[in-house]
């Protein structure tokens, strides 16, 4: 019993086009085999599958970061002055961002009502003044907590 030509262009249209490209639902499927074999039997949310989605942000000036998840890397030739604001309550949980000087400057990092909630004891971080200072911060709860720093003062 064979099918007519309506009823395959209708099959191919507006449930599943394999011939020219993926689509289903007229939406095309741009993810490769393999991508799709990785996400067999995971059961996550898209806020948690978003946090692979990692940023990047050169600060070359006194300034706010503007990402919560990735790496910021400072190149200021002078001390910058840096200010974070706190992340979202559960938007934002689990996302971490690391701070990286790519130069020999104390810079300071000021954070909206102190590391983990710490208040004015705990709300500027200062770097040494050595390349490669650092700081990863993990947000949680609508606050940033450290997580490691290398050459790092809290205060």
């Amino acid at each position: 019993m064979g099918k007519t030509k309506a009823v395959e262009d209708w099959l191919r249209v507006k449930i599943l086009d394999i011939l020219n490209k993926f689509t289903i639902g007229g939406v095309e499927v741009t993810a490769s085999a393999a991508e799709l074999n990785t996400l067999d039997g995971v059961t996550a949310s898209t806020a948690e599958l978003n946090l692979n989605d990692k940023e990047a942000q050169t600060l070359s000036a006194d300034g706010a970061i503007t990402i919560k998840n990735g790496t910021v890397k400072v190149t200021k030739a002078g001390v910058a002055a840096m200010t974070l604001a706190n992340p979202t309550d559960v938007t934002d949980d689990n996302k971490e961002l690391t701070i990286l000087s790519t130069t020999a400057q104390a810079h300071t990092l000021t954070v909206t009502g102190g590391f983990g909630n710490g208040s004015t004891g705990e709300d500027v971080a200062t770097f040494s003044g050595a390349i490669g200072d650092n700081i990863t911060l993990k947000a949680m709860g609508g606050y940033w907590y450290i997580v490691g720093s290398h050459q790092v003062s809290v205060a």
